[in-house]
């Protein structure tokens, strides 16, 4: 019996310890590619702050949150799903505050072409034109235009450098204007002119785009309606008849039933984003 019970303790410290080293690891790993892709994401939208922080405070809550949940409410399964949230959760953040981003530099891209334009008019050439504009908007188009004309200094040529921000910026109204400089510089023309015909190009497209939206802005609200109803319906029974609603909670029946139901209201959800998008 003695070496049974020293061979199982045995077992067992070894498994516990090739758990915490694999945990360490693992975490090791997290950190460092959360940190690493944290600060690219940050310094791409020009946001400078302490990756460390970002990861300690997410580590908090992945930890906290369910945990609290799971000794308040004695569901493993929400504990679960806000663990899932909270893991994806950053990325989705940074993808809309990113495309929040893109939205406002293609909302002034037309001021600043226009901008552009009226100082070469003026005779300035068009790197100069580029200094004024950056001086004179406002973020983030400033910005983008201040980071162009530095690596321009750094010795990148000019080409190439608008090609970065077209990479930085991947929308349409950003091609085109890179296209348009490309093809003056290489073929001649007036600069001034191609610019400004172009900014009234963006704006009239921009103000379709914003009739469209105003158009199809119910639909898109139904669609957000109907995702929302059932989950306002469940949690209402769920206060209601708790005892009722029990069953989906705590059997797995219940957990593939509400499985099922989420992947189906997602993908109506996404058809009905689907069917109110009209690309121009």
């Amino acid at each position: 019996m003695l070496g049974i019970a020293i061979a199982v303790f045995a077992c067992v410290t070894l498994v516990g310890f090739l758990m915490a080293r694999s945990s360490t690891v693992f975490w090791g790993r997290y950190q460092e590619a959360f940190t690493e892709q944290a600060r690219f994401n940050l310094a791409d939208m020009f946001m400078f702050m302490d990756t460390g922080n970002l990861f300690r405070f997410n580590v908090i809550a992945m930890v906290v949150l369910p945990a609290v949940l799971w000794v308040a409410t004695g569901n493993p399964l929400l504990s679960g799903a806000v663990l899932v949230l909270i893991y994806v959760l950053p990325k989705k953040v940074y993808t809309w505050m990113r495309q929040r981003r893109m939205d406002l530099i293609q909302a002034q891209l037309p001021d600043g072409l226009m901008m552009i334009a009226g100082s070469m008019r003026a005779g300035l050439g068009f790197t100069p034109a580029l200094e004024s504009l950056a001086r004179d908007i406002e973020p983030p188009l400033a910005q983008e235009f201040a980071l162009v004309l530095r690596e321009q200094r750094m010795g990148v040529k000019l080409d190439d450098a608008l090609v970065h921000f077209n990479e930085r910026v991947p929308v349409q109204d950003v091609a085109l204007f890179v296209s348009a400089v490309g093809i003056s510089r290489e073929v001649g023309g007036n600069l001034a002119e191609i610019l400004a015909s172009l900014s009234d190009t963006l704006r009239r497209r921009q103000i379709m785009e914003g009739k469209v939206k105003s158009l199809t802005a119910q639909g898109r609200l139904q669609g957000i309606v109907m995702a929302m109803m059932p989950a306002g319906l469940v949690a209402f029974l769920t206060f209601a008849y708790p005892d009722t609603m029990r069953a989906m909670y705590h059997t797995p029946i219940g957990w593939v039933v509400i499985a099922i139901c989420v992947v189906m209201e997602y993908l109506g959800y996404r058809m009905c984003r689907k069917i109110m998008s009209i690309d121009i």
